[in-house]
């Protein structure tokens, strides 16, 4: 199962910065910068160098696997997100219905069934004009 690509979550490498600070994942290279800008390049250029890579990941008792992704964006700028394929097993903590129960999921009406005119009423039973209250 993969997850669809939402573009909204990629971020510009300015953005890896404090990601990859609190993983622990700065090299020595990337403090060495002067200035803002300077760090968000190496970091635009380290990311660059990993985009397409594979790497098993395990989170919350699912494990899958996370590949490295970019889009464009305007000006030429680049932005990166992790495309996510989960393993096929089902995480623990929602197994399946046991058989011969119903499962508790409602059934969504379909389109034509939602706006059905309803029946009228058959000649045996004839309603007076307006509604059955005595006045």
């Amino acid at each position: 199962m993969t997850q669809k690509p939402n573009p909204a979550r990629a971020l510009p490498a300015a953005k890896w910065v404090p990601i990859l600070d609190a993983a622990g994942l700065t090299p020595q290279a990337f403090a060495d910068a002067k200035t803002p800008h300077a760090r968000a390049i190496k970091i635009g250029q380290w990311l660059s160098a990993k985009v397409g890579r594979e790497t098993p990941v395990h989170v919350g008792g699912r494990n899958g696997t996370a590949v490295l992704r970019v889009i464009g964006a305007r000006a030429n700028e680049k932005r990166y997100y992790f495309e996510v394929t989960w393993d096929s097993a089902a995480p623990a903590a929602l197994p399946p219905p046991p058989k011969g129960e119903p499962s508790k999921t409602k059934k969504k009406p379909k389109q034509n069934e939602k706006h059905k005119a309803k029946a009228r009423p058959s000649a045996k039973h004839k309603h007076k004009a307006g509604n059955d209250e005595a006045w």
